[in-house]
């Protein structure tokens, strides 16, 4: 439920500012915090570590089948697990909000909600940003984080033949099947009650079942365990959100080897997805080979080493006459499907 307060905020660019900047907090690694033309950090160490990214409404999410909180939520964890991936702890965030000059006034609030109570939950705070008008709602965020004196940044390049390729979460496909049940109209809103939750100017349709609200959180606001990012054990690692084939084999051809993913591992992820496919005409295998946006981390190790919360899904190997450096097999044979791109 909507707070009056919120319905009754103050227009404006001065307004809309002054309601966004009472909901951030800062640590005392600000100096500078958000009012001020810049924000000024005591980093954590000398090492910074930057990101970006930006969310595009009609490309990077519905209007009508999400809330405000849940893309500011997720656009915040799109850049604090790239920081994370690189084996660094978030520190900071600043965010550029761009929206339709007749915006609702309430929806700038929970988008600065969403992305300042994500960015909490990893030690890091929003510290400022930008507000404009466009055609269409924006959201663009750059992530700071600061990676300790004497720690290797962990890269794509630097997996070895007989590292096991392993993901930081407990099943692949769900993003991707959360995707299928907006795009095929099955569902169109994720109401779960409180005022987090008041759906986007515009959104209509159907309260989903509990199993399609899980997976359409899955893909609205992914909740990934960022922390594996800096726990020691990785050789290389990244953050996986263009579908483990397109993903995996980043990390292969940065690192001159050969992906072969088991499809033993894999089946599970398939079997939890298969009554839904089926019931939209599409193959689990898709969602979990090539379904993107899941933001688990994605390393490569000896798998003696890797901490607990990565499981093993394939392993790496020297290319040879077969598979050429960057391939991705699964069970041995070429994986079809190209994964996501944005401008394919």
């Amino acid at each position: 439920m909507t707070t009056a307060h919120e319905d009754s905020a103050p227009t404006g660019e001065a307004g809309l500012l002054a309601r966004m900047l009472s909901l951030l907090g800062t640590d005392a690694r600000t100096e500078v915090g958000p009012g001020d033309d810049a924000a000024v950090l005591r980093l954590d160490s000398p090492r910074l570590v930057i990101t970006t990214d930006t969310l595009v409404e009609g490309h990077d999410f519905l209007r009508r089948a999400t809330t405000a909180h849940r893309v500011g939520a997720k656009a915040a964890t799109q850049n604090l697990a790239d920081v994370a991936a690189m084996g660094a702890r978030p520190q900071a965030l600043v965010v550029a909000i761009s929206a339709p000059r007749d915006e609702e006034p309430w929806v700038f609030a929970h988008l600065t909600a969403g992305c300042a109570e994500q960015a909490a939950r990893w030690g890091a705070s929003v510290v400022g940003g930008d507000l404009g008008s466009a055609e269409q709602l924006t959201i663009t965020l750059t992530a700071v984080g600061s990676l300790p004196e004497g720690a290797t940044p962990l890269t794509r390049g630097t997996a070895r033949a007989g590292d096991v390729l392993a993901v930081g979460g407990p099943r692949l496909g769900r993003s991707a099947a959360g995707l299928a049940l907006l795009l095929a109209d099955r569902v169109r809103l994720p109401f779960d009650g409180g005022s987090a939750a008041r759906p986007l100017p515009g959104a209509e349709g159907t309260v989903p079942s509990a199993e399609e609200a899980e997976l359409l959180l899955r893909h609205d606001d992914p909740r990934p365990d960022l922390a594996l990012g800096w726990a020691p054990g990785a050789r290389a690692q990244m953050d996986l959100s263009d579908g483990l084939v397109r993903d995996g084999r980043r990390l292969a051809d940065a690192s001159g080897l050969v992906v072969d993913l088991d499809p033993d591992a894999l089946a599970p992820d398939v079997a939890a997805l298969r009554g839904l496919a089926e019931s939209l005409g599409q193959d689990p295998w898709e969602w979990v080979l090539h379904g993107g946006e899941e933001h688990l981390m994605l390393a490569a190790g000896a798998p003696e080493d890797l901490p607990a919360g990565f499981r093993p899904v394939g392993r790496l190997r020297a290319p040879d006459a077969s598979a050429g450096p960057g391939t991705v097999l699964l069970g041995g044979r070429s994986v079809p499907g190209p994964g996501f791109d944005h401008f394919a």
